[in-house]
């Protein structure tokens, strides 16, 4: 991974080779010069119609070594009222490449300016931490295996934002905190997702997270081989038992100070370090990305990490469950009966349905984490192909037994501009799922409904009393490049913020939540 740029705030306009200078649109969609230094520029490039001050629209001019700044870049972010977090972590992207094309190592970014800007639909510094975000997340770059890695001389290393007002600048160095905060924890779930799969095994993660369980002060629990089977998780150690590696289980818990009284939110995910399909092979044609099939855990990962950093209310408990999916002469089969830790029986009719199996004892086990049950457990997997086919690239899918529940992750998402969509979850979409020799089977020969069977099929293994929400994010975890501040190829690190949102947010009050953003 390229190294995040750093983020500051100065209380003056300091020398550097690109000023980027923040210019809003009137009600006439016209741009609005500055005050200041650079007004006369701003003016003469509207003048030639080169700049309308469009939200993500950007201007670079060569000042030839003038100072403060021999470079000015002027960044659109349209009408005040119209500007939204996700159009700001949009235009930061768009000015991270501009100032990564320039080979501009440092730039500086006139916040008086934009602080200063009259009808803004949201708060001001929240803002400047969301283009601070997109600046942040839109440098990834997984180069690790990369013998020839671009030079640091060539991208920004250095971002800072000048702000003389000292109110102004407390308020602004909270919110770049948090951008800095959220880009480091999407970026290590890019990193855990991207990572090749004869090097990211269940037991590299395992090893990975607890040392950074350590470095942050958060409990760690990892369960091998031996602890797994007391635990009777057999369907997931079903999955893994045609692999050579051995699978892992690990347990993750922040707890605030204050950690009487909050709540306890459970995050759970699947985590497949690479997924053949087993028996049930899969075509050839792109099985590398397969590698990808951990995202659901890479995304607890980056979300628990998050909820540390951030210092979240409530405590947050982590469940990620590590297998590889393999064919070979040990390897489940079609037709074997599993017995679930629940006590529940699977007939196993596809092994490439293999994601709600290690799901199902995952879940079952978080149910019985104590001392303190959870309130509520949201588990991530890219469980289904079918979720594309349903919803195409634009969201996630939601499927759960508490409609609060998802309406508290679909805000959360919101607050984010991470898209969440609620699809049903009818009883009478299990009848296909039962089977004549065991109490359930993992798959049907239906292919309609796909991302709701598989989630059908993990609500068995959800008690009564327990309020439950699946996310389905096979659609986004990865190929998210529509996105302006994802990449185009790899992992996306999508629903980190979400869920460390929703640990943020959980039984809070409405009104003390904070700015709403846009999805």
């Amino acid at each position: 991974m390229a190294k995040t740029p750093s983020i500051t705030v100065s209380a003056s306009l300091p020398a550097c080779d690109t000023a980027m200078i923040p210019v809003f649109q009137d009600k006439s969609k016209k741009a609005v010069p500055p005050a200041g230094i650079y007004s006369k520029a701003v003016s003469a490039v509207k003048k030639a119609g080169k700049f309308n001050a469009k939200c993500g629209s950007l201007d670079f001019i060569r000042f030839g070594g003038r100072k403060p700044a021999a470079n000015l870049l002027l960044a659109g972010f349209g009408r005040p009222a119209a500007l939204t977090a996700e159009k700001a972590r949009s235009a930061g992207a768009h000015a991270w490449s501009k100032l990564a094309a320039e080979k501009s190592t440092t730039a500086a970014f006139s916040a008086d300016l934009f602080l200063a800007a009259k009808g803004l639909g949201h708060d001001a510094a929240e803002l400047l931490g969301a283009f601070a975000e997109g600046l942040s997340l839109a440098s990834y770059k997984f180069d690790k295996y990369k013998s020839k890695k671009e030079s640091a001389k060539d991208r920004p290393a250095k971002i800072i934002f000048a702000v003389r007002d000292k109110k102004n600048a407390t308020r602004l160095s909270a919110a770049l905190v948090r951008a800095r905060a959220i880009s480091e924890a999407v970026n290590l779930a890019r990193d855990w997702s991207n990572e090749p799969s004869n090097t990211g095994t269940p037991e590299h993660f395992a090893a990975e997270a607890a040392k950074i369980a350590k470095s942050t002060g958060i409990k760690c629990l990892v369960l091998g081989p031996k602890e797994i089977a007391k635990e009777r998780m057999d369907l997931l150690l079903a999955v893994n038992q045609g692999s050579r590696r051995e699978p892992r289980v690990v347990v993750l818990e922040y707890a605030p100070k204050d950690a009487a009284k909050c709540k306890t939110v459970a995050l759970v995910g699947k985590g497949v370090t690479f997924d053949s399909g087993g028996i049930s092979i899969k075509p050839s044609l792109r099985m590398e990305d397969m590698k990808h099939d951990m995202s659901g855990a890479s995304t607890i990962m980056g979300a628990v990490l998050l909820s540390a950093r951030l210092k979240v209310p409530n405590r947050v408990l982590g469940v990620m469950a590590f297998v590889e999916n393999m064919p070979g002469g040990a390897a489940v089969q079609p037709g074997n009966i599993i017995k679930a830790r629940s006590g529940k029986t699977v007939e196993i009719i596809n092994t490439d349905a293999e994601g709600r199996l290690i799901l199902a004892d995952a879940l079952d086990y978080t149910q019985d984490l104590g001392p303190h049950k959870p309130d509520i457990i949201i588990d991530a997997a890219t469980l289904t192909g079918a979720v594309s086919v349903a919803l195409g690239k634009q969201c996630c899918a939601a499927l759960g037994n508490d409609d609060k529940l998802f309406e508290a992750v679909r805000d959360a998402g919101s607050d984010c501009g991470e898209r969440i969509w609620q699809l049903p979850l009818y009883d009478e979409y299990f009848e296909d799922m039962k089977s004549d020799a065991a109490d359930m089977k993992n798959s049907c020969n239906d292919a309609n409904g796909g991302t709701i069977r598989g989630a059908i099929f993990l609500k068995q293994f959800i008690r009564p009393k327990t309020r439950w929400v699946h996310l389905d994010i096979a659609a986004m975890a990865y190929g998210a490049a529509h996105i302006d501040y994802h990449p185009k190829r790899g992992a996306s690190g999508m629903y980190v913020r979400t869920l460390a949102r929703l640990a943020e947010t959980y039984g809070q009050d409405q009104k003390t939540r904070g700015v709403k953003n846009d999805a």
